[in-house]
C-alpha cells in the first residue's frame, strides 16, 4: 500500500505539490509565528518588568486630595505636590511606617514659595568716563522668559552715581555702646531723612563749597523692593573706586567698579525626613557641595558678612533654579555735565533721573542658571511664604487651564521700605490661586536667636538621584523637572523647537519641583503651631513596599495588601503608583501678560497602574494570536486534504467497485496524506530554522524538528474526516458530484442570485471557505484593533507604546500569515468548484454565455463568499478586542469595517487564479463526456 500511495502522489504530481506546499506553508508558518508570539510575550513581560517601578509603589495623600482628572481617568498632572500643603499628621506617618510590608515611608511637607534674592553683577569699570567730575550710569534691565516670548522692561532701573568729590557714609555705633547712626562731619541724620522724604540714611557728597548734601534713595511701590536703587561711589585720583567704609571708618577701595541688578527667584520650600529620603531616592548621594541635612536638624550656625554668628534654618538647595529666565542689562551713561541729583528729595530725584537722556554704551546678558550658580551661598527669607493652588481646567481635549485673578499688592506687600524683593514675573498671568501664609515669628525670633533667614548647608543635583526607568518615571516624582513641548507646528515654531519651562511666577501654569529642602523638625520655626497646616504638616507620604520584584501576582498582591491596610488604619487617600507611566496630554495655554502668545502644549501627565494593564492585555493578546494561528493551520489542512479526496472521488469509487474495503480505502488516503505531511514537515523544519535568524525569531533545532510530528499529526487529523466521508457512500453515488438538488426550481434573474444558489448547493464547502477567510480577517481585525487599543486605552503612555513597538512586528506577521492561509483555502475551494462544475460551464457556454459572463459568475461567488467570511471574521475580531479592552469605540468599529472590506477584496483577487482555469475549459469534450 505504501508503494501505491507513493505512486498516487507521483501520478498526481501537481495536486500533490499543492498539498505539500500548503502543509509546508502551514507548518513553517505555525513554527515561526508561535515562536514569534512566544518571544513577543517574553519581550512584553520583560519590558514591563524592566520599566515597572518608579521611586515608590504607593502614594498616600490627605483625604479628598484627588483632582477631577484623577477621578475620571486616573490621570495625574506633573508635580501636583507643589499645590498640596499639609493634611497628614506626624502620627499618621508613624502608623504608616509601622504597617507590615512597608520598606520606606518618606513624608514630604510642602511649605510654599520663598524668595531667594540673587544678584547679577555688572562690571562698569570700562563705562566710567574718568574725565568727568560727576556722572550717572543707568543699568536698564530687560527680563525674558518663555523662550523669549515674554518680556519685561524694568521701570525702576538701578543707577550708579560716580563722583570725584568726597563721599561720607553713615557710621554705625560700636558694638556694646549706646551710640546712634551718625556722619563723620556731624550732619544730623534726621535732617537727611526729612530732606529725602524717607527714613533711609544715604551717603553724603561733600561739594566744592564745603556743603554736604545727601544722595537720596528713590522710593517706589511695595512691588518694587530691591529695584531702583541709587548706588554712589567715589572715583579717586589713582583710578580706584571707594565703595564704602569699614566699621573703623577706613575707606574700602576696589579697582573694578561693579553694579548689581536684583534678581529675586521664587523657590519652592519643602520639608523631608532626611533618612527616609536618602533610602527612597538616594538624596544624600546627590549632594554636589556642602553637606547633607542631618536628621532632626532645626538650625545651623553661620557667620554673617560682619563675622557675627547667627542661627539659620538649614536648607539643602537645588544646584539649579529650574526656571527659564534671562536678563539683558543695557548700560547707559547720562549726557555730559552735572547730573544734578545731589540733595534732591524723593519725587524730584525720580523726575530728574527719568529726564536725563542717556547713551547705551554696552549690553550684558545673564541666565538664571548663571546668576544662581555664581552665588557663594544660597539665602532665603522664610517669613513671607506664598502657597499656590492647582489649575482649574475647562474642557478635556485639549485641557484649558483657566486664568485666576491675583491681588498683587496684598500678596507681596512689604510693611517697610527696602523689604523683601518681588519676583519679576510674579505679575504674569496666573493659573493657580495664590495665598500668603500669615507671617509667623517664633519665640526664637523674639529672643534674638533667629532672624527668619534660611541658608543652604549644601546643594543637590536632581539628575543624580537614584535612577528609575524613564518609561515608568511618573510625573508624581517629587524632584522631576517640569517641561511642556509644542503640540502643533505653530507652537513649536514659537518656542524655537524647545520645551516651555516654569518661570518666576508662583501662579504660573508650570510649577517647579521643590528647590529648597529642610527637615520636618525645623517646621516649628516656619509654621505657626496654632495653624491647621502645623497640626497636619505632611502633604504626601511615598511608600515603597518590600519584596516587590516585578509584575508577578505575588508582587502585585504585596502592594495591594499594604495599600489596603494603610487605607483601613488612616482613612487617607491611597493610590497605587507602581507600574504608572507618563501619558502625554494636550494643554491649551492662553496668552501671557508680557507678550507670550497662546500655545498648544504636550505635557507629560501620568496614568496610574499602566504596567499591570499592559501585562494583562499582552498576555490575552498572545493567547488569542496563538489560538488563531492553530485554527487557521488546521482549517487550511482540512480544506487541502479534503480537496484532494474530493478530486479523486471517482477513482476511489472505482476501487470500491473492484472490491476494496472501506478501511483499506481510508488507510490509502491516510497513507498518502502522511507521506505528504512527513515530506512537508521535514521541509517546514528546515525552512523555519533557516528563516528564523533573518526574521529575528529564536527557533532552536528542537523546536524546528517539532514541525515534523506536528505536520504529521495535523495532516492525519485533517485527512480523517474526508477519508471517512469518502467511504460512507455507495460507490455508484460517489460517481456523481455531491450536489444538493432544489426541491422546487427557481428562476434566477441575476448573476448574484445564481451565484448564491451555487454556493448553497455545497453548504459544507462554502462554510469551510468562509470560515478559513473569517479566521484570517479576524486576526487582522484583532491585531489592528489591539494596537489601536494599546494607544487609546493602555493608555497612549510611554510604557504602553514601548510594548506595542516590541510586539507589533510579530503581530503583523501573524495576521498576514493567517490571512495568507485563509486566501489559499478560498482559492482552492473556488478552483475545486470550477473543476466539479466543468460540464455546467461548458453547457452555459454552448447556450451562448460568453467567457466574460462566466468570469463574472465566478467572481460573484467569490465576493459573496468573501462577504460571508470577512463579515463574520471582522465581527469576531472586534468582539475579541472589546472583551480585551472592555469597551467598544468608534475606532474599533472603523477598524473592523476596513478589515472586512479588505477580506472581500482579497477573496476577489484570490479568485483570479482559478478563473484562468475556467477560461481554458474544453467545451466540446466536456459536453461529449457528459
Amino acid at each position: 500500500m505504501l508503494r501505491l500511495a507513493a505512486f498516487q502522489l507521483r501520478h498526481r504530481a501537481l495536486r500533490s505539490l499543492a498539498l505539500v506546499l500548503g502543509i509546508l506553508a502551514a507548518t513553517a508558518g505555525f513554527t515561526l509565528l508561535t515562536a514569534g508570539a512566544q518571544r513577543s510575550q517574553l519581550l512584553t513581560t520583560g519590558t514591563v518588568n524592566d520599566n515597572y517601578r518608579g521611586a515608590y509603589d504607593i502614594l498616600v495623600r490627605p483625604h479628598g486630595a484627588r483632582s477631577a482628572e484623577e477621578d475620571r481617568g486616573a490621570l495625574v498632572r506633573p508635580n501636583f505636590l507643589s499645590g498640596q500643603f499639609g493634611g497628614i499628621t506626624a502620627e499618621q506617618q508613624k502608623n504608616i511606617a509601622r504597617v507590615p510590608g512597608v520598606d520606606v515611608a518618606a513624608p514630604v511637607a510642602m511649605v510654599g514659595y520663598v524668595v531667594s534674592d540673587s544678584h547679577a553683577t555688572v562690571d562698569l569699570t570700562d563705562q566710567v568716563d574718568r574725565s568727568r567730575t560727576r556722572q550717572l550710569l543707568t543699568l536698564r534691565p530687560t527680563w525674558h522668559s518663555d523662550r523669549g516670548l515674554s518680556r519685561i522692561t524694568d521701570d525702576a532701573p538701578p543707577r550708579v552715581y560716580v563722583t570725584k568729590n568726597r563721599l561720607l557714609w553713615p557710621r554705625s555705633p560700636k558694638v556694646g555702646t549706646r551710640g546712634k547712626l551718625h556722619y563723620a562731619d556731624g550732619t544730623d541724620p534726621a535732617r537727611v531723612h526729612a530732606q529725602c522724604g524717607n527714613d533711609l540714611t544715604p551717603p553724603l557728597e561733600v561739594l566744592p563749597d564745603g556743603r554736604s548734601e545727601p544722595l537720596c534713595q528713590p522710593s517706589f511701590s511695595s512691588l518694587s523692593e530691591g529695584r531702583g536703587r541709587l548706588l554712589a561711589f567715589q572715583l579717586t585720583d589713582d583710578g580706584s573706586f571707594i565703595v564704602g567704609e569699614d566699621d573703623r571708618g577706613t575707606p574700602i577701595k576696589k579697582n573694578r567698579l561693579t553694579g548689581t541688578v536684583s534678581w529675586p527667584m521664587p523657590m519652592l520650600l519643602a520639608a523631608v525626613d532626611p533618612g527616609q529620603e536618602a533610602r527612597l531616592v538616594g538624596l544624600d548621594k546627590a549632594v554636589t557641595a556642602g553637606r547633607y541635612l542631618r536628621q532632626d536638624e532645626r538650625s545651623t550656625l553661620q557667620d554673617d558678612e560682619l563675622g557675627f554668628r547667627h542661627p539659620y534654618l538649614p536648607l539643602l538647595a537645588s544646584a539649579t533654579p529650574q526656571i527659564d529666565e534671562q536678563l539683558t542689562v543695557g548700560i547707559e551713561r547720562a549726557r555730559p555735565g552735572d547730573p544734578g541729583i545731589t540733595g534732591l528729595g524723593d519725587d524730584a530725584l525720580k523726575a530728574r533721573m527719568e529726564d536725563l537722556p542717556g547713551t547705551v554704551l554696552a549690553r550684558r546678558t545673564f541666565t538664571a542658571d548663571q546668576v544662581y550658580g555664581d552665588m557663594e551661598q544660597h539665602h532665603a527669607n522664610v517669613t513671607r511664604i506664598i502657597q499656590s493652588g492647582r489649575p482649574d481646567y475647562r474642557g478635556s481635549s485639549p485641557l484649558a487651564p483657566a486664568p485666576v485673578p491675583v491681588d498683587q499688592d496684598g500678596l507681596w506687600h512689604n510693611e517697610h521700605f527696602l523689604g523683601l524683593p518681588v519676583p519679576r514675573f510674579a505679575q504674569d498671568t496666573a493659573y493657580r490661586s495664590l495665598h500668603r501664609v500669615p507671617e509667623y515669628r517664633s519665640p526664637e525670633f523674639f529672643a534674638g536667636d533667629w532672624s527668619g533667614e534660611a541658608i543652604a548647608v549644601g546643594t543637590f543635583d536632581a539628575q543624580r538621584l537614584t535612577e528609575f526607568s524613564t518609561l515608568a518615571r511618573v510625573p508624581l516624582e517629587t524632584y522631576q523637572p517640569v517641561e511642556a513641548t509644542g503640540a502643533d507646528a505653530a507652537s513649536r515654531r514659537l518656542l524655537g523647537n524647545r520645551a516651555l519651562l516654569p518661570n518666576g511666577n508662583p501662579g504660573g501654569y508650570l510649577a517647579t519641583p521643590p528647590q529648597l529642602l529642610t527637615t520636618l523638625a525645623a517646621l516649628d520655626r516656619v509654621l505657626d503651631p496654632a495653624s491647621e497646616q502645623a497640626k497636619a504638616p505632611i502633604s504626601a507620604i511615598r511608600v515603597r513596599v518590600a519584596g516587590v520584584t516585578g509584575t508577578d501576582a505575588a508582587s502585585r498582591e504585596r502592594v495591594r495588601a499594604v495599600a489596603e491596610e494603610i487605607t483601613r488604619t488612616t482613612g487617607l487617600d491611597v493610590d497605587l503608583t507602581v507600574g504608572s507611566s507618563p501619558a502625554p496630554k494636550t494643554v491649551r495655554l492662553g496668552p501671557g501678560s508680557f507678550g507670550r502668545s497662546a500655545l498648544d502644549l504636550t505635557e507629560g501627565w501620568s496614568v496610574k497602574g499602566v504596567a499591570v494593564a499592559v501585562v494583562e492585555a499582552a498576555d490575552r493578546k498572545s493567547v488569542l494570536l496563538s489560538a488563531l494561528v492553530l485554527v487557521v493551520c488546521a482549517l487550511f489542512l482540512l480544506n487541502a486534504v479534503g480537496a484532494g479526496v474530493r478530486d479523486r472521488r471517482k477513482e476511489l469509487a472505482v476501487l470500491g467497485c473492484l472490491g476494496w474495503s472501506r478501511p483499506r480505502i481510508t488507510a490509502l488516503i491516510l497513507t498518502e496524506t502522511a507521506l505528504a505531511g512527513t515530506a512537508a514537515g521535514v521541509l517546514g523544519a528546515v525552512l523555519s530554522y533557516a528563516l528564523a535568524p533573518p526574521l529575528g525569531i529564536a527557533v532552536t533545532p528542537a523546536r524546528a524538528a517539532l514541525a515534523i510530528p506536528v505536520a504529521l499529526a495535523v495532516c492525519l487529523l485533517a485527512a480523517l474526516p474526508p477519508a471517512l466521508r469518502a467511504t460512507t457512500r455507495h460507490p455508484a453515488e460517489a460517481l456523481r458530484p455531491p450536489v444538493r438538488a432544489s426541491r422546487r426550481p427557481h428562476r434566477r434573474r441575476t448573476l448574484a442570485s445564481l451565484a448564491s444558489a451555487n454556493l448553497a448547493r455545497v453548504p459544507g464547502r462554502t462554510a469551510l471557505g468562509a470560515l478559513s477567510l473569517a479566521v484570517g480577517v479576524c486576526a487582522v481585525t484583532a491585531v489592528a484593533a489591539i494596537l489601536t487599543s494599546f494607544d487609546d486605552h493602555v493608555v497612549g503612555t510611554a510604557l504602553g507604546d514601548a510594548v506595542a513597538l516590541r510586539v507589533r512586528g510579530v503581530d503583523i506577521a501573524a495576521a498576514l500569515g493567517t490571512t495568507l492561509l485563509g486566501a489559499l483555502s478560498v482559492a482552492d475551494i473556488v478552483f475545486l468548484g470550477i473543476r466539479e462544475r466543468a460540464s455546467e460551464f461548458a453547457l452555459l457556454r454552448a447556450t451562448g454565455w460568453s467567457g466574460a459572463h462566466l468570469v463574472r459568475l465566478v467572481l460573484h461567488e467569490a465576493v459573496l463568499l468573501g462577504l460571508l467570511g470577512a463579515g463574520a471574521g471582522a465581527a469576531a475580531g472586534a468582539a475579541a478586542v472589546a472583551w480585551l479592552t472592555g469597551s467598544v469605540t468608534a475606532a474599533l468599529a472603523g477598524t473592523a469595517a476596513t478589515a472586512a472590506a479588505g477580506g472581500v477584496l482579497l477573496t476577489a483577487v484570490a479568485a483570479l487564479g482559478p478563473v484562468t482555469a475556467l477560461l481554458r475549459l474544453p467545451t466540446a469534450p466536456l459536453l461529449a463526456e457528459d
